[in-house]
């Protein structure tokens, strides 16, 4: 936390919304080059982030629903002590894209706006990881910074992304990015602790989630073949 001029500022919401403001400005950019109007985008944007954080948040108060929220719920409000699943934010961001594409009748295809949310999430995600480093969060069980593991291959994949979004082929962005992030999130979660992972039958849940995005990419890129 910062002090300026007696208003305490949070880092982790400050990193947070450093980086929505990156990845609306080069959703922007891409939406520029596909000839969609960022009055759209904007408009789109804020349900997408609202719904997103939303789902972020309630993936991870059910994780840790019996460890900690049942005996402290008005914590479950706190976001600025962390607590954000990314797996939740893109079910959640895109359900909310979803929704105010319908209510507002875009006239743009879902999935060209789908890519257009997509291409710089995880540019977005690795920024947000830095709020990760400031809560002393997602180390590994052996001590290792996974959270700068994940930055940087975030930031590779955003760069694979953005050459590939800058060819006009709906769905590929959101296809390799449901199937890049699948896989980085795969093989992070062997490192993590034990006891920090939310597991389902024996089955850790992201990697259940990784797994259907995988399947998700697979498909959407497949749909791309001529």
């Amino acid at each position: 936390m910062i002090n300026i001029l007696g208003l305490n500022i949070h880092l982790y919401g400050l990193i947070l919304g450093g980086a929505i403001i990156l990845a609306l400005e080069f959703s922007q950019r891409l939406a520029k080059k596909r000839g969609i109007d960022s009055e759209t985008v904007e408009k789109l944007f804020v349900w997408a982030v609202v719904f997103g954080v939303i789902g972020a948040r309630l993936y991870h108060v059910v994780d840790y629903w019996e460890r900690y929220y049942s005996h402290n719920p008005i914590n479950i409000f706190y976001l600025w002590e962390g607590g954000l699943a990314i797996w939740g934010a893109v079910l959640g961001g895109v359900f909310g894209l979803w929704i105010s594409w319908k209510i507002n009748r875009i006239k743009y295809g879902f999935l060209d706006l789908l890519d257009i949310g997509t291409v710089a999430l995880p540019l977005a995600q690795a920024v947000g990881r830095l709020g990760n480093m400031v809560n002393g969060e997602l180390y590994g069980k052996n001590g290792e910074p996974l959270f700068a593991y994940e930055g940087v291959l975030n930031v590779i994949l955003f760069v694979i992304l953005w050459k590939i979004g800058q060819k006009k082929q709906t769905g590929l962005v959101t296809g390799v990015y449901f199937l890049g992030y699948g896989i980085i999130r795969m093989v992070l979660e062997n490192f993590r602790e034990a006891d920090a992972i939310w597991r389902i039958g024996g089955i850790p849940v992201a990697i259940i989630f990784s797994a259907l995005a995988l399947i998700a990419g697979i498909l959407l890129i497949w749909r791309r073949r001529p």
